[in-house]
Order: structure tokens, then sequence, then C-alpha cells
């Protein structure tokens, strides 16, 4: 059984104490065949040297040696799996190719701080609502944060969502649907309902 806020936050301090990184996607997952972990991935659109480094840094923390390796064929990415405090963590660099027509990412005003700042600030919500939640998303869009809830069906995103503003109307997408509002901390949540998973 996974302990979000105690996860929330200790990624927050391994963030503290990497110091600066290249804006995040950090996903925490629930119950797999190795427990609950945590994946910080870097964006695509960073060169891979960026990327790497970012995965250097984390590793290097978690006392983890980064592997190397052919992820997609013909691109490669490089990954690193260890434990902070309580929390298992796997950093990775982002090896999707780079689409013609997709945009840079914007010029960043956000900083890691603020990553680990929007990570405590979830802990509330958090807390009390981890039980409907099957993952949690948090995204650095360079100018922003984020939060993105994976559920299984619309019960669970009806108690996700109770007592928020909504944002905008839920629509349906494949494979489930989609709603959103705004949290407490200001951040825009998106939910999808996704009951393959």
């Amino acid at each position: 059984m996974r302990d979000l806020v105690r996860q929330l936050e200790d990624v927050a301090r391994l963030l503290d104490d990497v110091g600066s990184l290249p804006p995040l996607s950090i996903t925490f997952t629930c119950d797999g065949d190795g427990g609950p972990y945590v994946i910080l991935e870097t964006p695509n659109q960073l060169p891979l040297a960026d990327q790497r480094m970012a995965v250097d840094q984390i590793a290097a923390r978690v006392h983890a040696v980064p592997k190397v390796g052919e992820v997609l064929m013909g691109r490669y990415g490089a990954s690193a799996r260890g434990r902070w405090e309580d929390t298992l963590v796997v950093a990775v660099t982002n090896a999707a190719p780079h689409v013609p027509g997709m945009p840079a990412l914007p010029e960043r005003t956000t900083t890691t701080q603020e990553t680990a700042g929007a990570l405590r600030a979830l802990t509330a919500w958090a807390g009390t609502t981890e039980s409907h939640m099957d993952e949690l998303v948090v995204t650095d869009q360079s100018r922003s944060h984020t939060v993105h809830v994976i559920t299984e069906n619309d019960h669970a995103a009806h108690s996700l969502l109770e007592g928020l503003i909504p944002d905008t109307e839920s629509r349906w997408h494949r494979p489930g649907r989609r709603y959103r509002a705004l949290l407490p901390t200001g951040h825009s949540l998106s939910v999808t309902v996704d009951p393959i998973r």
C-alpha cells in the first residue's frame, strides 16, 4: 500500500537536495509488482545530453548507477533506480522522437524549488483523496505546474473533484472521460477515467 503524502514529501526533499534540474514530469504510481514507485522524467524536447545530466544528478542522490540503452528503435535513453528515504525513485530520459511541428519548450520561468513547493502544497488534498487515484502526475510545464490524475471509474473521479471549482465541462475522450477543476493550491487539475487500466 502506498503512502502518497509520504511520497510527495520524500520527492520534494529529493528535489531540494538535487538542486537545479530541467522541467520534470513526476508520476506517482499505484502498487505495481515491485510496490509503488515514483517516475521522474525529463521532457523529450531537451537534447539527450541535458536529459542524461538530470538523470545522473538524481542517480547520485539515490545511490544508483545510471543505465544507458536502446529504448526505441534507434533511440537511446538513460535511467536510474534507487531509494530516497522511504520512496523508490526511477529517473528516466524521454526518448520519444521530436515530431516536426511539436512546440519547443517555452522559456522557463519555473524552478526546481517551485516544483518541490508544488508537491508539498498537494499533500493536504492528496491525503484525503489518494484512495481514488491510480496515478498522480505533476508536470512542470516551464511556466506553471499542472496536476493530472488517472482513475478507473466515474465514481472515483467525482470523489476527487468533490469541493473543487469546475474548470470546464467534462468531455468524452478515448478511452474514457476527462474532467477539469481548480485545486485549492491554485493548480489546474485534470482527471482521466480509464476503465481498462
